[in-house]
C-alpha cells in the first residue's frame, strides 16, 4: 500500500470522529515505489506532507534543533543525531516529554530502531 493511501485512511478515521476527536498527533511514514514519505495528521483528520516533523508539548524545543541543523538530501546515518539531539533536548527543557525515547529508521532495508547504546554515542556518553 503506498505510504500516502495510507496516510488517508488514518486521516479519514480522524475526520470521522471529530465530533467527538481522538486527541492525537499521529506521523505515517515510509517508503513505497515513489520514494520516503512522512505525513502529519491532526486530531481532525488534516493531513499534511513533511520533509521533518516534530510532535508534542516539546515540539517547540525539538524544531529549534530541527530547523537549524536538519537539510534535505543529507544522508540517514547523519540526521541521526540532528534527530537525537532534537528530542533530547525537548526531553531536558520539557518535563512532559518524559524521560526516554525511540528512535526508528525507515528506509529501503526496512525498519529498525536504534538501540540505547547507539543513542548514547550520539549524545556523546551523556
Amino acid at each position: 500500500m503506498p505510504v500516502n493511501s495510507a496516510a488517508r485512511l488514518v486521516a479519514n478515521l480522524f475526520f470521522s470522529s471529530r465530533m467527538f476527536p481522538l486527541i492525537a498527533q499521529v506521523l505515517v511514514g515510509g517508503v513505497d515505489a515513489t520514494g520516503p514519505h512522512v505525513f502529519s495528521l491532526d486530531p481532525f483528520g488534516s493531513l499534511t506532507e513533511e520533509n521533518c516533523v516534530a510532535t508534542g508539548s516539546g515540539s517547540p524545543v525539538a524544531y529549534g534543533v530541527l530547523e537549524d541543523r536538519y537539510k534535505e538530501n543529507t544522508l540517514i546515518s547523519n540526521l541521526l543525531a540532528v534527530v537525537v539531539r532534537a528530542v533530547d533536548s525537548a526531553m531536558k527543557r520539557d518535563t512532559f516529554s518524559g524521560d526516554s525515547f525511540d528512535v526508528s529508521v525507515i528506509d529501503q532495508k526496512g525498519y529498525r530502531e536504534l538501540t540505547d547504546a547507539e543513542k548514547k554515542r550520539i549524545l556523546g556518553g551523556s
